[in-house]
């Protein structure tokens, strides 16, 4: 009998290399799709500029984990594709990476073109929808602040229920198994905090000096610019945090990871300690 198998699109980022572990912990034929092998694992050829790679990428899995690398030129367009050439490869369910404020989008915004083809699809999926990362304070956008000591961003006072990266790919696995759960999924951590309660947590965790300072968004553009992102980027990330400063963006916390991952959700104290440890040598 053939091992359950899944293929994980987007195997190095923040979510996919804690769905290749728990998948793999479980006993599931895990595969990663990019250009280059890992380190460990198994590992297929994929890559967003060349379509003749996503249906051998695909080809004998049972299920796939898609992530959208809104950076790359091009691929967030070539998503909905994607997904028709990996249920067309005969994938039976499908779970994709998506964003909270797609439910609000126009149907032309990448992330929301992306769900309604995954939802005309005939496979089983899930849309999973999480709220901002704790990771992006220390692998992600803001990394470089934290390890300076300093998050400046437009946020105010705003607070966002923020979820580790761990209970997103738990909430992953659990819809990526047979019988899973399925539909659009929100994914919140268990409180809503500022960015101070982030700053302190964080300087708590990895043992030094960390503190959150409001900036005006041009500042905070400018900022993004020195560190080697793109305007259009820290212009989008600007809009954002500014939403969340003023109240626009409201998120409720939701019950999905203790739902589905049998636990409760990773505190930002938790998330601190651990991230702490594995810098540790």
């Amino acid at each position: 009998m053939n091992p359950y198998t899944i293929t994980v699109f987007g195997a190095t980022g923040k979510t996919g290399r804690h769905v290749l572990r728990q998948a793999a912990a479980r006993g599931w034929r895990v595969r990663a799709a990019g250009r280059r092998p890992l380190e460990h694992g198994e590992w297929t050829s994929f890559d967003w500029d060349e379509e003749d790679t996503w249906t051998r990428a695909s080809t004998g899995s049972d299920a796939a984990y898609v992530v959208i690398p809104y950076r790359h030129p091009g691929a967030p367009e070539k998503a909905p594709r994607l997904l028709e050439s990996i249920a067309a490869a005969g994938v039976g369910r499908i779970v994709l990476l998506s964003t909270l404020d797609a439910e609000n989008a126009p149907d032309s915004d990448p992330s929301r073109a992306a769900e309604l083809a995954l939802q005309r699809l005939p496979v089983a999926s899930a849309i999973l929808r999480p709220t901002w990362f704790m990771d992006n304070f220390t692998v992600g956008s803001f990394a470089a602040m934290t390890d300076a000591g300093e998050i400046r961003l437009p946020a105010g006072e705003g607070r966002i229920p923020f979820v580790d990266a761990r209970d997103i790919a738990a909430v992953a696995v659990a819809a990526l198994g047979p019988g899973g759960p399925s539909g659009v999924m929100p994914i919140t951590g268990p409180e809503q905090l500022t960015h101070h309660d982030v700053a302190d947590a964080l300087a708590k965790g990895l043992g030094k000096p960390v503190r959150y300072t409001h900036v005006e968004p041009d500042e905070f553009i400018e900022l993004m610019i020195s560190r080697g992102f793109t305007r259009e980027y820290g212009v989008f990330l600007a809009n954002a945090l500014s939403d969340v400063a003023s109240g626009r963006l409201s998120i409720p916390v939701s019950d999905t990871v203790a739902r589905w991952a049998g636990r409760a959700p990773y505190t930002i104290h938790d998330f601190a300690r651990g991230h702490e440890r594995r810098r540790l040598p």
